[in-house]
């Protein structure tokens, strides 16, 4: 998925036909030939033809396997907002499905009156987007790609701001959909303009990392391939160098130098079946010694966004150490391009296998998002809620069944319970965790094996809940519950009663109430001497004369006082 320098309408073209059969040519270039019409007169700040970004974009759609609709949609995505061109015309000449990209894209881009706002409107935008039309918000992505390739021509507040924009929203959302290559790729683009010093450094001191390790790594690729083809195993091995983003996040949470970083390097084999990586698996720990707590097995337990490989780092030759990744063609694929490779499936309502059916399920689980927004009115709160969902580490969790569930590093049991059913989480009233009894707000680690213990009632949530739970669907589901408990309180109101103790007051008092339709929900008295103190909590509705009632229960014998609470 290279971003070219120079592309044509023939580049287009032959990538889009290359990558899926059924592109319609000829669709393609009448919206070409349309953009190209409406934009004539523009220029990018690079004093380049406008038309040269919508081109690019769809370039980059056109690698990625997306369709002939889409592609379209690239091409024609800025003319409602930069020309006089309008939905309606987009309709009756392209149709009602490019219009609604082209319409979902545009909506995306406008500003709020806040930064947090303007995030916290993108985010949900992204996420609506998503639901109604995962192609909006892939073509969204590939736009800013090519955008952030040409930042050198904007200001410097504009470069910062677009920066950070793109590794704090679209990178993430990039990594959710499972495309690594298109992450990458956005995070490092987006770093070198960002933090350009740094960017420098890192890539000064790889190149200089990259020729010290060179001939141990090519002797170690070379003697990997030798004994894969000893035991007749069919794969291609690559070295990979880490990508500079994450070289510098690295640097920055571990306080350490580029030196120091165990997975600067990796070899990459990729084979044909699922088996044989485990066979791999065994070929390598048997020429080279594994580096203990690094071995992950992310076959047997996919990431949330479906990736697949086997993860382990290794001292190689004369102690090099690299890490060693592991996976079929399949998986590969699938870890580049993500959600596109089930494109066809996904817009066709035909699911084809299991592990399709999770990713789309993850996807469109996103609702939960959209609820938390409607219920936190605070946008650096609905922020820090979704930051934690999109950019924390992931939790390997078991149920004691052996499912395997995946939830943001520094999720709750809490969490855990949401995240399977809602039911679960409004009845938890404790939960173990590897088989010791432990509190519900306990931070969950990879590999826990985790139990939640409920009651048959609804139990009460707790308030300071809010301020540990980590997933959309755990905070919306108590914002909401709170919000009943607070609506039912309202529907309770209790009466306090003094007066002096005599035989059946309470009774003639209760009488009253039911004689006017009130239901009573508790009763209980407090005597001191004499005297007597009757506490009634009454379901109140307001159509009820409450005044009333409290008038007919003063003119009762020996009632001193009678107030509302």
């Amino acid at each position: 998925m290279k971003v070219k320098k120079e592309i044509n309408i023939e580049d287009i073209l032959y990538q889009a036909k290359r990558k899926n059969k059924t592109i319609n040519s000829k669709k393609i270039l009448e919206a070409y030939e349309y953009a190209k019409e409406k934009h004539k007169n523009q220029l990018r700040k690079s004093g380049e033809p406008y038309i040269i970004h919508p081109m690019h974009v769809a370039y980059i759609l056109a690698n990625l396997n997306l369709d002939t609709e889409t592609i379209c949609a690239a091409l024609l995505h800025d003319v409602v907002e930069d020309t006089e061109a309008t939905y309606e015309d987009i309709d009756n000449i392209f149709g009602n499905q490019i219009a609604q990209i082209v319409e979902g894209v545009t909506k995306l881009g406008y500003l709020f009156k806040t930064v947090e706002q303007k995030q916290a409107e993108n985010y949900t935008k992204m996420f609506i987007a998503m639901e109604k039309d995962i192609r909006i918000i892939i073509l969204k992505l590939a736009d800013r790609l090519h955008n952030i390739s040409t930042l050198q021509y904007l200001k410097r507040d504009r470069q910062i701001a677009i920066s950070k924009e793109t590794i704090e929203l679209y990178a993430p959302i990039a990594h959710k959909l499972g495309m690594y290559d298109l992450k990458m790729k956005l995070e490092d683009g987006a770093f070198k303009f960002l933090y350009p010093k740094e960017y420098e450094n890192i890539t000064n001191k790889l190149d200089e990392q990259i020729n010290k390790a060179k001939q141990l790594l090519e002797k170690t690729k070379d003697e990997i391939k030798t004994q894969l083809r000893r035991q007749k195993i069919i794969a291609s091995v690559k070295i990979e160098t880490k990508h500079i983003y994450n070289i510098y996040k690295k640097m920055r949470q571990k306080k350490i130098h580029i030196e120091e970083i165990k997975d600067l390097f990796s070899i990459k084999i990729i084979t044909n079946k699922k088996q044989d990586c485990y066979r791999i698996l065994g070929i390598i720990n048997t020429l080279y010694n594994l580096i203990p707590g690094t071995f992950k097995d992310y076959i047997a337990t996919p990431r949330n966004n479906m990736y697949q490989a086997i993860h382990e780092v290794i001292l190689g030759e004369k102690g090099v150490i690299l890490e060693i990744q592991i996976c079929s063609y399949t998986m590969n694929k699938i870890a580049k391009y993500g959600i596109t490779n089930y494109f066809p499936y996904i817009q066709k309502g035909k699911i084809e296998n299991k592990q399709e059916l999770e990713f789309k399920n993850k996807l469109y689980g996103i609702h939960d998002s959209l609820e938390l927004k409607n219920i936190i009115k605070d946008p650096k709160e609905f922020l820090n809620t979704l930051k934690s969902e999109l950019l924390d580490d992931e939790v390997y969790l078991f149920t004691p069944k052996g499912d395997i569930k995946v939830l943001p590093r520094g999720a709750t049991a809490v969490d855990f319970a949401y995240l399977i059913h809602e039911q679960i989480g409004r009845h938890i009233v404790g939960c173990k965790i590897n088989s010791i009894e432990m509190p519900v707000i306990t931070k969950l680690k990879n590999g826990d094996i985790v139990e939640i213990l409920t009651s048959d009632e609804n139990i009460k949530v707790k308030e300071e809940w809010l301020e540990i739970v980590k997933t959309a669907k755990a905070k919306s589901n108590i914002l909401k519950q709170l919000k009943k408990e607070k609506q039912e309180a309202k529907k309770k109101k209790e009466i306090e009663i003094l007066a002096l103790d005599r035989k059946n007051l309470v009774l003639e008092i209760t009488n009253i109430f039911a004689k006017n339709n009130i239901n009573i929900q508790s009763v209980h008295t407090n005597s001191n001497e004499n005297k007597v103190k009757i506490y009634i909590v009454i379901e109140i509705t307001e159509n009820k004369n409450l005044k009333k009632i409290i008038n007919e229960i003063i003119l009762l014998n020996n009632v001193i006082k009678v107030k509302e609470k």
